[in-house]
């Protein structure tokens, strides 16, 4: 694939931009409650999946190895951070609900260090504060006015702190992964698991709603699932993850963008603003990357080799 190696920036934020098309999916699926609805994205994009990595003749690369304990971990963390991302966004708002979950890189920056054992740079704590800047800029604050803070209401804002952990956790563990699976079977296997947990959910819709619903399902599983899971994937598993969970930050951008696109809604400065920050902080963190890779990928010297053998008196 053409991003993969030298390009992960490229295919994080290409992921991302698939994965923006939620909302348009969304508006189209009718008579369908959230539950139903994540179980057939997963079930057809699963599909999706395996058709693509049977057509690569990769199969193989599916094998189960060690680590199986966190390739488990990663199913549960994918059903649990949509869950609980959803439990937010019905109890409190959807600029709330985007808010906290897209905390994560807060929590990736401080737990990275002591889990996978990245430095954390200068222009990562820069660029952070830039993006987070522009997700708050996005969600519009003053929706946040006139708030009850009852019970039910803390619920909510719990469900959506504790998906920004777990989102912090996913991308986290597939730099785990990585050192023993390839991206395919990091891609597939936490999938699968997500599917079965969810299988309850298959028969919650009458059979008239999912035919219903069918085509549009079966699109959303294939750009959702297919191609964001594919592209993210092998973005973040060959990143730090503190700048993979910083480019995280695309998706709610292109969300915006696909909102006015195609469904018409309308955009205010505040959150083209927003739009402006995220990028800029993207850009700024995809170049230092780009040069860190060119750097890697550079052949030594032979005086960098050998720097016993060269003196200044040689010269």
């Amino acid at each position: 694939m053409f991003l993969e190696g030298k390009k992960p920036h490229l295919a994080v934020i290409a992921g991302c931009i698939f994965y923006g098309m939620n909302g348009l999916f969304i508006d189209r699926i009718h008579n369908m409650a959230i539950a139903p609805i994540i179980f057939y994205r997963l079930f057809f994009g699963l599909l999706f999946l395996f058709a693509y990595i049977a057509a690569r003749g990769k199969t193989s690369d599916l094998r189960l190895k060690k680590r199986r304990v966190s390739l488990l971990l990663q199913g549960v963390l994918v059903v649990a951070c949509m869950l609980l991302y959803f439990t937010c966004l019905k109890i409190t708002c959807v600029s709330i609900a985007i808010l906290l979950q897209y905390t994560a890189p807060f929590y990736v920056m401080l737990a990275s260090p002591l889990i996978l054992n990245e430095k954390i740079g200068k222009e990562s704590v820069i660029a952070l504060f830039i993006a987070i800047a522009g997700v708050f800029l996005i969600v519009k604050p003053e929706s946040f006015s006139g708030i009850e803070f009852t019970g039910t209401y803390m619920l909510g804002i719990a469900a959506g702190l504790l998906s920004g952990v777990i989102f912090a956790a996913l991308i986290m563990n597939v730099k785990i992964l990585k050192t023993e699976y390839t991206e395919l079977a990091i891609m597939f296997w936490p999938m699968g698991i997500a599917l079965l947990l969810l299988s309850p959910f298959a028969f919650e819709i009458s059979p008239d709603a999912l035919y219903g619903n069918l085509k549009v399902l079966i699109a959303f599983g294939i750009v959702s699932i297919g191609f964001g899971e594919i592209f993210t994937i092998l973005g973040l598993a060959n990143l730090k993850a503190q700048t993979g969970s910083l480019l995280a930050l695309i998706e709610p951008v292109s969300g915006v963008f696909f909102d006015i696109a195609v469904l018409g809604i309308g955009l205010s400065s505040e959150t083209l603003a927003g739009c402006a920050l995220i990028l800029a902080s993207a850009t700024f963190i995809s170049l230092r990357g780009s040069e860190n890779i060119k750097e890697r990928d550079r052949k030594p010297s032979f005086k960098e080799i050998y720097p016993e053998t060269i003196s200044e008196d040689s010269l």
